[in-house]
């Protein structure tokens, strides 16, 4: 007994590290309350970073169908046409790319010019490819790219179509796991080591369920990261604690092309606190930081027009910060909302923006 049961700690402790999502570091996730419209922005950096990734804890029982991993096109284009890309620090930096010739994809990171960086799934750039083959530009591709993931019609049928998908692994990942966890030990103690076997059977069978369905998505609903979500299926084969959570690896690859402002707005999210300082870094990107600039000329028209679905502009969501904690300041960042004392003009943090008066 006292070997099963060290077993059993052992299984927690994977299960526990598979209950991790990495995502690159300039990544996110949007966590949906289980009841209302409530949303929750998720950086990856919040509870732990290492060089190119960040960790995002996943809820206890699986399957999370209310995590949504996503993050902003990585490539931006200037007015001038120069492509710049993002880095794991989220700071867009200008690259020497001119041509097509100077772009590419190797799995997980995109390259452009000599800089790189790190790709949520292989379809962030699926875009790029099809705006490749119908002949467009490399800053054609780029801005088209920043159309379709601000779009928020199309993050609806992203998200329906993702839920409808996932519904079968909603309900075999948690019995999966509810009967590791504890129908195995109570088979074990109480109907002995031949029933535990048997339960084990059922349970790989449930791991084949979970693996048939992946090689389903694979190749129906998510073509162009088949390689990835096959290898995925193949060891959900074998490793029960990642078939426990395939839904949420496989939601890594379904928005991975989808930007979180379309899936707040294609919900009804207006007033969500991270699209309001989204818009404001669009609005007001930092002096001292070319690549705030190129992305605000690059993805702020497409984001204008997604909040005019919605009869809104970009102004709603510049007005000044509430200071009744702090009824001495005097001014205010329109970009990060912090507030000052009188005699400061500048906000440091923001590259020496501006500030405004109350």
């Amino acid at each position: 007994m006292p070997v099963f049961f060290e077993f059993l700690l052992i299984a927690l402790l994977i299960f526990l590290w598979e209950s991790v999502l990495w995502l690159p570091k300039q990544g996110m996730a949007l966590r949906r309350s289980q009841f209302g419209n409530s949303w929750r922005a998720i950086p990856a950096t919040r509870f732990l970073a290492i060089r190119e990734l960040g960790a995002i804890p996943l809820m206890p029982l699986p399957a999370n169908t209310r995590l949504f991993p996503c993050s902003g096109f990585p490539l931006a284009v200037d007015a001038a046409g120069a492509i710049h890309i993002e880095s794991p620090s989220g700071i867009f930096l200008k690259t020497g790319a001119k041509s097509w010739n100077d772009i590419r994809f190797s799995t997980p990171h995109l390259h452009v010019g000599d800089l790189s960086t790190r790709c949520q799934s292989p379809r962030t750039v699926e875009t790029l490819r099809e705006c490749k083959k119908a002949g467009l530009s490399p800053a054609e591709a780029i801005r088209r790219a920043w159309e379709l993931s601000l779009s928020p019609p199309r993050a609806k049928r992203e998200v329906k179509r993702w839920t409808i998908t996932v519904n079968p692994l909603a309900l075999y990942c948690p019995a999966l796991c509810l009967g590791f966890f504890a129908g195995l030990p109570a088979a074990y103690l109480t109907l002995g080591p031949i029933s535990a076997v048997w339960l084990g059977a059922w349970l790989w069978c449930l791991m084949l369920a979970i693996s048939l369905q992946l090689f389903a998505i694979s190749k129906d609903i998510l073509p162009s990261t088949r390689s990835a979500i096959r290898q995925d299926a193949l060891l959900s084969l074998v490793v029960p604690f990642h078939a426990m959570r395939a839904a949420e690896i496989a939601a890594v690859h379904a928005f991975a092309g989808t930007h979180p402002a379309a899936i707040l707005l294609s919900h009804g999210a207006t007033e969500n606190p991270w699209l309001g300082q989204f818009v404001r870094s669009l609005r007001y990107p930092r002096p001292t930081h070319p690549g705030d600039i190129a992305l605000a000329e690059t993805a702020l028209g497409p984001l204008e027009n997604s909040l005019a679905r919605f009869a809104l502009g970009t102004d709603r969501y510049l007005t000044a910060p509430d200071r009744s904690e702090d009824p001495e300041a005097t001014a205010w960042c329109p970009r990060c909302h912090g507030m000052f004392l009188d005699g400061v003009a500048a906000c440091r943090d923001c590259g020496g923006l501006s500030l405004e008066k109350f």
